[in-house]
Parts: C-alpha cells; structure tokens; sequence
C-alpha cells in the first residue's frame, strides 16, 4: 500500500499514514542526542551535557543509578575504569579536593571558579609539578590563583582550612606556579568590583556602595589610592560613604564584616581624608 502523506510521531517513534491512520513502522531508535534543553518555552532542541573542566574526563562518561547491589558494584568499577593513567589519577584526585573546598566557600560564582580550577591543576598535572606530597597545597594555590583571574574575593584562611593545608605550603606553591612556571600570574583586584560585594556582607545599602565607587574613582584619578591594596581601599571607601550618608557604621564593625583587618581599614581611611578631595553639599 502507497501513502502520499507520512507524519512522524516522535514520541512514539511511529510512521503513520495521515490518510488512513495506518502504523506504517513502529519503535524507531531516535539516534539524536539524549539530552533536551528547556532554556526557552520555545526551545525543545535536543541537547548533549555541556563538557565541564571540574572533573577529570570533562563529563564524558556514563552514570549508573546505584539504587541496587549490582547498579552499586556496576557504577563502582566505571568509576576505576574511568581512571587509568597516574596523570588522570592525581587529577582525579585533585579536582575531588578542589570541588569539595569551593563548596564550603562562601562565594555565589562556585561554578565559574571550580571551572579556572579544573583549568589550572590540568596545566599543573601536564607540567609534572603536582606530586603525591602536598597535592592539596598546590590545588589551595590553584584556588587562589583562579580568584585573583576571575576577580573573585575570597578569604584565603579559609581556603587553606578547606583543603588541609598550612599557609607556608600553600605559599610555596603558589610561588611554584606564578615565578617558576608561568601557569597563573596573579590580577590585582579592582576595587570597584569588591565594594558591592563588601558592601552585601556588611549590610550597607546600594546608594552607599555608588558613593563608595565614587570615592574609589576619585582617589586613583588623584593618584592617592593607586599603590594601595584594593581590599583596604574598597572598604574605607565603603566606611567614608556610610559616614557621609549618615549611616552609623564603626569601622571595628565593618572590619569583622568584610573580614578586612582594622588596621588596613584605618590606613586606608586616613589616604583617603588625606589625598582625596570629597565636596558635601548641605
């Protein structure tokens, strides 16, 4: 029998004849991607998972429920299978360090960094720099370095407590990547890009950190703020603006907040009643 007009059901996966209504084959593999994206109401493309550099195979690899005995002992021995060489080990084990210690720092861009992460101790594995010995110093390093990339204020006290390590190991290796290798060379922040997020930990309105920019702005256009640290400027700047909205903010308070020493935040406030020229209109 000829059908001129053939409609396929792809829910189904069904060749039918839309004059008749006659099944004309039946179960199709459908041999496209397995993934759907629903990022639009319009968008119901298939879709492959999107490739990741915070795990060792970047995401090519096969998921087994372990709800039961077998899919338990079957998703154990893909996991060893999916690791081979000792490289894939140490990066195995290295990115395992790196994901768990960025999910216990409090940083709303964790996605972005475990990606600079995953992109720096790849570099370090292939290099032959990352060891057995003090692999969480290099990927507390790694940490720190991927931050300073992306901009990203972090405590690093408290990367170093995250991945087990001591500050002088942590230190060494980061001099092992920035001076001897070349791999991560360390950006100064900005310190307009740090006063909204110092300003969200300490509880000041948005008016406050506009000011606050401002101030920034007009310190390293008078050259008085230009050799000093951001993190100190961001944070004065935030403790004059709250002054001059008239809101009460000791600086030993916003110090504990911002977790900015009180020592820097007072050098830093003294730069700025000094060298920077702030115009009051009552």
């Amino acid at each position: 029998m000829s059908c001129r007009e053939v409609i396929y059901d792809e829910f189904r996966g069904e060749f039918i004849c839309a004059e008749t209504g006659e099944v004309l084959e039946e179960r199709l593999v459908d041999t496209g991607k397995e993934w759907r994206s629903f990022s639009t109401t319009s968008n119901r493309e298939r879709a492959e998972t999107p490739n990741t550099l915070k795990v060792h195979d970047m995401g090519f690899h096969t998921e087994i429920d372990g709800a039961s005995w077998i899919g338990r002992k079957l998703s154990e021995l893909n996991s060893r299978s999916r690791v081979v060489s000792n490289d894939e080990k140490k990066l195995s084990r290295a990115l395992k360090l790196s994901n768990e210690a960025i999910n216990k720092l409090p940083t709303p861009t964790a996605a972005r960094l475990k990606e600079e992460v995953g992109l720096i101790l790849r570099k370090l594995i292939k290099s032959g720099v990352i060891g057995r010995k003090k692999i969480s110093a290099y990927v507390a390093a790694a940490i720190i370095c991927a931050a300073e990339n992306l901009n990203i204020p972090i405590n690093t006290r408290d990367v170093v407590e995250s991945c087990g390590t001591t500050l002088r190991d942590v230190w060494d290796a980061l001099m092992k990547i920035r001076r001897d290798l070349g791999i991560a060379k360390s950006r100064s922040y900005d310190p307009r890009t740090l006063v909204v997020s110092y300003a969200h930990k300490a509880g000041l309105p948005s008016h406050v950190a506009t000011l606050a920019i401002r101030i920034v702005e007009a310190g390293k256009a008078s050259g008085t703020l230009l050799s000093k640290g951001p993190q100190g400027v961001a944070v004065a700047s935030l403790y004059v603006a709250s002054i001059l909205s008239n809101i009460r903010k000791t600086q030993s308070a916003i110090s504990k907040e911002t977790e900015v020493s009180e020592v820097t935040v007072r050098n830093r406030y003294k730069d700025i009643i000094d060298g920077v020229l702030i115009e009051v209109m009552l």
